[in-house]
């Protein structure tokens, strides 16, 4: 290669490889969007999910569930006190519905 050739082939190098990294940061970037939906990376809950209520949950309130925290709202409208256990029964949107579940009773 004379000292004529080295610059421009220098010059293609560097703008394959940017090209290179820039497609792998697209690709990675879809990716993560694509799956990501908030802290816990989904936008949906199973009935049956056990949680824990945040707040009082009277209209609405919030719970933590399947790792992250969520708008709730009780199903049949009663209270639900903070700290109580909860059940997922369903989900509207990004709201769960929710009933209060008894308290575990430790092993005897």
């Amino acid at each position: 290669m004379t000292p004529d050739q080295v610059l421009p082939s220098a010059i293609v190098v560097v703008i394959a490889i940017l090209a290179i990294v820039g497609i792998v940061r697209v690709i990675r970037r879809r990716r993560h969007d694509a799956e990501a939906f908030g802290a816990g990376g989904t936008s949906t809950v199973p009935a049956g999910t056990d949680g824990i209520a945040r707040t009082p949950i009277a209209r609405t309130g919030v719970v933590y569930a399947a790792g992250e925290e969520w708008t709730a709202r009780s199903s049949n409208g009663s209270t639900i006190d903070t700290g109580q256990p909860v059940r997922v029964v369903g989900q509207d949107g990004l709201t769960l519905i929710v009933v209060a579940s008894p308290a575990e009773r430790p092993a005897e």
